[in-house]
């Protein structure tokens, strides 16, 4: 990628780039999803993850606060594509979930969606980044792949991670790969930009 392009794409994805931000939100995830897994029957206290929906939400104001610091703010307008995607992508894992819940097939909807979401993000952001884009489409393949395993009569996998059922399955490696990309994005991005000036 020669320098203009490149400029062109950090300015273009720069709150994107910014991986730690993902991190608090996938952290989050993980917690509740080991939580979710030892509760017997239907959760009576939610303190929990109440408090960790609390600690996400801080974590990621001191992440905001580290790169609008050190790195300052590009003001990027979200495009109405983009909304409407993010709206669709909401919609659907909701359904999913809701799906894989009532048994409707022996697909994991939940599973296909997420390999989706790392098929688009990845053609959709980082079709420059040749290391990213195939990253993501392996993990989209991977997402796939597990999702339709009980179709061949695979039908317990999660249990490998001691986990009760699909669904918690997928939320444990989306969490899991989200801090990974997270720490990877971060990493991308300092590199990419210039050492910032020492605070006098």
């Amino acid at each position: 990628m020669d320098s203009i392009k490149h400029t062109r794409f950090l300015a273009k994805n720069y709150p994107q780039l910014q991986g730690l931000r993902a991190i608090p939100l996938s952290l989050c995830l993980l917690v509740i999803t080991l939580w979710a897994n030892s509760q017997q029957g239907p959760a009576r206290d939610l303190t929990l993850p109440i408090l960790l929906a609390l600690g996400c939400l801080v974590f990621y104001l001191l992440v905001d606060r580290y790169y609008n610091r050190v790195y300052g703010r590009v003001k990027r307008t979200v495009t109405h594509a983009e909304m409407f995607l993010s709206t669709i992508g909401a919609v659907l894992a909701l359904a999913a979930f809701i799906g894989d819940n009532l048994n409707i097939t022996e697909v994991s909807l939940l599973g296909l969606v997420f390999a989706a979401v790392f098929a688009f993000t990845g053609f959709w952001y980082w079709r420059p980044v040749k290391s990213v884009l195939n990253l993501n489409l392996v993990l989209a393949a991977c997402f796939a792949i597990l999702s339709i395993l009980p179709v061949v009569g695979i039908r317990d996998w999660w249990g490998f991670l001691g986990l009760k059922d699909s669904i918690l399955g997928f939320t444990l490696l989306f969490g899991i790969f989200g801090v990974i990309g997270g720490l990877i994005f971060h990493i991308y991005f300092v590199r990419s930009l210039p050492l910032p000036p020492e605070a006098s």
